[in-house]
């Protein structure tokens, strides 16, 4: 039967298996082809693959008189959603072979998910091979991981995974993070996880029973912001070869475990380290002077090791807000040129070390300090602060435990925002400032200054009558104890005189109650 052409398209003899158009003869179907009519196959594989393309026929001059002609008996636009979809297989077995293949192999790659890297998936593995069976809990995170399946698509916890952006081409998915529980895990840590996690930021072993040495010779991750191995076994010193100029570790945790030897001066090419915690190590000598090159350190725990020399060191990055440095074996003063360096420093803390001399004048005015904590050490005396103390941002102050003597520091009651003083356990002498008392007494703060909520006096040799302010104040309020001095007009009815009871008359010194009329005198609200 001849064709019958209609503008741009045409009607012809349906192929087999090509549905008829609308209300037309059944041996005639609409087909997008100008020249000819092209034999649709039927294949179910191909017909269900590639894009949906839409059917579109436009109208233009002649064909579009004829079109009208047609539509008296078979109108085009009422074609069905049956047609529209037979007329897209034909469009789509009209491209090239080559081209078709790659829409459905594209097509075929999308409904499937995504893999984790080979190489990753090894060092999960050599993780998990590392810990001891036996100190895996049945429902612990490490007890989930099955290597049967895909460690990014079936791990339940324990690890996040991305897909690179260099990398969107392939399929693969990279580890960037592993947290275990703290499930009590024990084993070594393979070098495998730091050298064949490339895009690895964040690694967690915490809380656990990892032990032995730490992998020598395999520099951190140069992606890696985050490595906490606080809380574990780890022994011997920290490798020197973890720290290289291209790492941009951030945050680096090894506290709580058994690490001996100094500090290694390599920390200091980690020139983005802003917190480093080595606390309660065996960690001795002193703190290194290469340190001061980390100009993004902002806070250093190296308490309970067993490090010596300066309080201070020979020199730390100006720009640290925290140092604890508790329990260790640090000597000397403390110097005023030590502190001026330290321009943002907001809490010191040497309680627990062997410093000895006074306590600067510097430290107690000094412009960002908020916490000194300078308790049990060998303190023998406290320098007035400049301007009398009122440009102190001091907040909490401890200096108990020393060998502190003399008269109270008059200038700890013009402090404007001390709230916590610990002097307990000096050498003391002299009456309670009025200015003290004045201070844990009141219930609200003035535009002078706040109250003080601790006053810890206990363990001195004070004397003399106590303040009026002090009589008055009830318990439920400030933390107060006067225990242990030699003011036996205290009694213990008061609840700041209870305690160990106060000193023997024979073992207390000449009480010299005469103060100075500016430590007496405190303008009240």
């Amino acid at each position: 039967m001849a064709e019958k052409k209609t503008g741009s398209f045409r009607l012809s003899p349906c192929p087999p298996g090509f549905p008829a158009n609308g209300d037309a003869p059944r041996h005639r179907c609409v087909s997008v082809c100008a020249r000819s009519c092209p034999k649709p196959k039927t294949s179910s594989a191909l017909a269900g693959a590639g894009p949906q393309l839409p059917l579109t026929v436009r109208d233009r001059g002649e064909g579009s008189r004829s079109r009208s002609r047609h539509r008296a008996s078979s109108p085009v636009s009422s074609i069905d959603a049956t047609m529209a979809s037979a007329g897209r297989r034909v469009l789509l077995l009209a491209l090239p072979l080559p081209l078709l293949l790659l829409l459905l192999a594209l097509r075929r790659a999308a409904a499937l998910p995504a893999a984790t890297f080979p190489g990753d998936k090894a060092a999960l593995a050599a993780l998990k091979s590392a810990v001891a069976a036996s100190s895996v809990p049945p429902y612990s995170c490490l007890a989930s991981w099955d290597f049967a399946h895909d460690p990014c698509a079936a791990f339940p916890c324990g690890l996040r995974c991305y897909a690179p952006a260099a990398a969107a081409a392939n399929s693969y998915l990279r580890v960037m993070a592993v947290a275990l529980d703290p499930a009590g895990y024990a084993g070594a840590l393979p070098a495998a996880v730091l050298s064949s996690l490339p895009f690895l930021a964040s690694l967690s072993l915490a809380g656990n029973r990892f032990h032995g040495v730490l992998p020598e010779g395999v520099p951190l991750p140069p992606g890696l912001r985050v490595l906490d191995l606080s809380g574990n076994a780890f022994s011997g010193a920290i490798p020197a070869s973890l720290f290289a100029a291209s790492s941009g570790l951030q945050e680096l945790y090894l506290s709580r475990n058994a690490f001996s030897g100094g500090i290694p001066p390599q920390l200091a090419l980690l020139g983005a380290l802003a917190r480093l915690e080595l606390q309660h190590n065996g960690l001795t000598g002193p703190l290194p002077p290469q340190l001061g090159a980390m100009r993004s350190l902002r806070h250093l725990d190296v308490s309970g090791n067993a490090l010596s020399g300066p309080p201070l060191g020979l020199l730390l990055p100006p720009s640290l807000l925290s140092l604890a440095a508790r329990n260790n074996s640090l000597s000397g003063p403390l110097r005023a040129t030590a502190l001026a360096a330290l321009p943002a420093l907001q809490v010191l803390d040497l309680t627990g070390n062997a410093v000895s001399g006074a306590v600067p004048g510097a430290a107690l005015a000094h412009p960002a300090l908020q916490q000194l904590r300078l308790g049990s050490n060998r303190l023998d005396a406290v320098e007035e602060a400049p301007g009398g103390g009122s440009a102190s941002q001091l907040v909490e102050l401890d200096l108990s435990g020393n060998r502190i003597a003399g008269r109270l520091p008059g200038c700890l009651g013009a402090m404007p925002r001390l709230a916590a003083v610990a002097l307990d356990r000096n050498r003391f002498t002299g009456g309670i400032p009025d200015r003290y008392a004045a201070r844990v007494a009141a219930e609200e703060a003035t535009d002078q200054w706040v109250p003080f909520a601790r006053l810890m006096l206990q363990g001195n040799y004070l004397c003399g009558a106590l303040p009026r302010q002090l009589r008055l104040l009830k318990e439920g309020g400030a933390a107060v104890s006067l225990a242990d001095n030699c003011l036996p007009r205290c009694p213990r009815m008061f609840f700041f005189c209870q305690g160990a009871p106060q000193k023997d008359h024979a073992a207390c010194p000449k009480c010299e109650t005469s103060i100075h009329r500016q430590d007496t005198l405190l303008r009240m609200p």
